[in-house]
């Protein structure tokens, strides 16, 4: 997968592109498809794979037929670009036609992926042969093929040692320039290096886990699109590389400290798109932050909304990823500019979110039945697997609403009061005594979801939890019923509707298991945090390209054998990879008063590094650098005021 702001390639690894084998496939603009098959035939037969490389700005596919050795090189940028080059290894001269097939059908990603049935099954747009290429259009869609030296045809005499070379650009439409090959490769190669520049840097004695950090990195910078509100960190590929409200604000929290610009464009984005009227089919309400952003054919056509709202947690989220960029950052002139956009956050909390006055937001249900983060239409049951009655008021959704109250209260102490409240009155209805464990929601009847679940460990991350009730959240976590030995859970295996192969009911999705990380260490958990963390790094470090993928199976972990992979997966998946840095930090032990520019250090020791190195760690407005061996803390060159304890 290659991705460049709206623009993405998903493609076998062979370089071609056949959705009958993988839906996904294909170049996409945001969510159009506007190139849906792409092959390479010599004399009318596909070349066999034979090795691919590839990165977050390229990749190289290298193929053979018969004598011939086949080279892919493909990247990105307003568009799709690729040169093949045809080489001759042979003793003998060869004769050879050299054929590219391509075909379009502008396809929705919504209809591919079946949220919108009616467009499941799209047609191929019959192509307009040109000069230079092939140009598809359909309805108001086009697409253009441009190949050079000229056709998607070639008759080729190759001699021992020669090669031929074409190029092929696929572009949006004919106001879309052809760029040059080599600069835009170039071009395409300097954005990561950049990227990792202005990023913190870790490095440590292990270095699988230095690969699995950098390619945390630049998966990040991969995902992100580009807006005049600045970066702004899509959710993941293929199916939700558009933007998301409670991706992006949990991610950004989770990054302050790696790259606070994705904190500040996105903050931006969701604030100038924020609600501002009532209208029932896009569920937008004053003040209320977006859930997703979509385009093409289901928006033009009516079927979707362009800005659908239909979410529960993104607006108290709001809240807390202002407050916490503010208290991280120093950057008082953001708040400024976005505290009209908290204050009608926080308002909706209080009327539409609340509709029934007894201090809790809950969610009726829309567009999707469950409106948290779990938004499967089976996610929230009873602990006899039936239905649970809505409206339901999830408890992470509680804790997000305090930490937000807690972090306005600095400009607002008299929020201060309103949290204070808020999380007494939590720790008493959502307080399961028999179980000693936290119930997932309350339901429409006010009666306990005594599910055992995972949405508790987001609880102690925006500690709302009483700290005798912490001991037993944190047993239960890394109880065999919550963790596989991978990570936990988002269902108790004794569950009664426990699949561990389910999308939120017995899965494993890292960030969830990464917030449950922080939360058990800054609870005072240390141990147990850094055997999660040490956990999710092993399952990471297993799948392709050492990506943490959207989810995984929920089996328990066996001596050698690798996590079980989920069917229909995201990789690579903005959160996911933001959960490994969450890993890191979490066992190093860090705590910052940006306040007083003070930043605690308190490493566990581990068995995944005895040296790490952290470099250019954002804090307070500057950059900071320090050494951990064992336990032992070494700080580098700190800027002026900055204490490191």
């Amino acid at each position: 997968m290659l991705k460049r702001d709206r623009f993405f390639a998903v493609s076998g690894r062979d370089g071609s592109i056949k959705p009958a084998e993988f839906l996904g496939d294909g170049l996409w603009c945001e969510d159009t498809r506007i190139l849906s098959s792409f092959r390479v035939l010599i004399d009318g037969v596909e070349p066999t794979s034979v090795g691919a490389q590839a990165d977050d700005a390229m990749a190289r596919f290298d193929l053979e037929s018969g004598s011939l050795s086949i080279t892919r090189t493909r990247f990105v940028e307003r568009g799709f670009h690729e040169r093949i080059t045809v080489t001759n290894n042979g003793p003998a001269t060869v004769d050879a036609v050299l054929e590219i097939e391509v075909a379009a059908d502008f396809a929705a990603m919504l209809g591919i992926r079946g949220s919108v049935p009616e467009l499941a099954n799209p047609a191929p747009a019959p192509p307009i042969p040109t000069v230079d290429g092939v140009r598809f259009e359909l309805d108001n869609q086009a697409s253009r093929v441009i190949t050079f030296p000229e056709g998607l045809k070639h008759q080729l005499r190759l001699p021992s040692g020669d090669e031929f070379s074409v190029r092929i650009d696929v572009v949006r439409d004919d106001r879309e320039p052809v760029i040059d090959f080599v600069a835009g490769l170039e071009q395409a190669q300097q954005v990561y290096p950049r990227w990792a520049a202005e990023c913190m840097s870790v490095r440590t004695d292990n270095p699988a886990l230095n690969e699995l950090l950098e390619q945390a990195t630049a998966d990040i910078r991969l995902l992100c699109n580009q807006y005049e509100t600045g970066i702004y960190p899509t959710a993941g590929l293929p199916w939700f590389a558009v933007p998301f409200g409670r991706d992006t604000l949990i991610t950004s929290i989770l990054l302050l400290h790696v790259n606070p610009a994705l904190a500040r464009g996105g903050l931006r984005y969701l604030a100038q798109h924020q609600g501002r009227r009532i209208d029932a089919g896009s569920e937008e309400e004053p003040g209320k932050i977006l859930h997703e952003v979509r385009s093409g054919e289901v928006v033009e056509r009516g079927l979707w909304p362009g800005i659908l709202y239909g979410t529960i947690d993104a607006t108290a989220l709001f809240l807390c990823a202002l407050t916490e960029t503010e208290s991280w950052t120093h950057d008082h002139k953001l708040a400024d500019e976005l505290w009209p956009a908290a204050e009608a956050a926080l308002e909706w909390c209080r009327r539409y979110g609340d509709t029934d006055g007894d201090g809790y937001i809950e969610y009726r249900g829309g567009h999707a039945r469950n409106q948290g983060w779990k938004d499967s239409d089976d996610s929230l049951t009873n602990s006899d697997g039936t239905d649970a009655l809505r409206p339901a008021a999830l408890c992470e959704v509680q804790a997000y609403l305090h930490r937000g109250l807690i972090g306005m209260s600095r400009r607002k102490p008299g929020l201060k009061e309103q949290a204070a409240a808020l999380k007494w009155r939590f720790n008493r209805d959502f307080w399961m005594p028999k179980e000693k464990y936290f119930a997932q929601a309350l339901d429409g009847s006010k009666r306990q979801v005594q599910a055992i679940s995972s949405n508790p460990g987001h609880c102690l991350w925006m500690r709302i939890i009483d700290r005798p009730k912490a001991v037993h959240v944190a047993q239960r976590l890394l109880s065999p019923e919550l963790f596989s030995g991978w990570g936990v859970r988002t269902l108790s295996e004794r569950a009664v509707n426990y699949d561990p192969c389910s999308y939120h009911n017995g899965s494993v999705w890292p960030f969830d298991t990464a917030l449950a990380i922080a939360g058990l260490r800054q609870y005072g958990f240390a141990e147990e945090s850094e055997r999660l963390a040490r956990a999710l790094i092993d399952a990471s470090m297993d799948f392709p390209m050492r990506r943490p993928p959207e989810l995984f199976c929920g089996d328990a972990r066996e001596p050698g054998a690798p996590p079980k992979e989920y069917w229909n997966t995201c990789t690579p998946q903005l959160w996911s990879a933001a959960a490994m840095f969450t890993c890191v930090s979490s066992i190093l032990g860090l705590e910052a008063d940006p306040r007083r520019k003070s930043l605690r250090i308190s490493p566990i020791k581990t068995s995944m590094w005895n040296r790490i190195e952290v470099s250019g760690l954002h804090f307070a407005g500057q950059r900071v650098d320090f050494t951990v061996e064992g336990t032992e803390v070494k700080a580098g060159q700190l800027p002026a005021g900055v204490r490191i304890n």
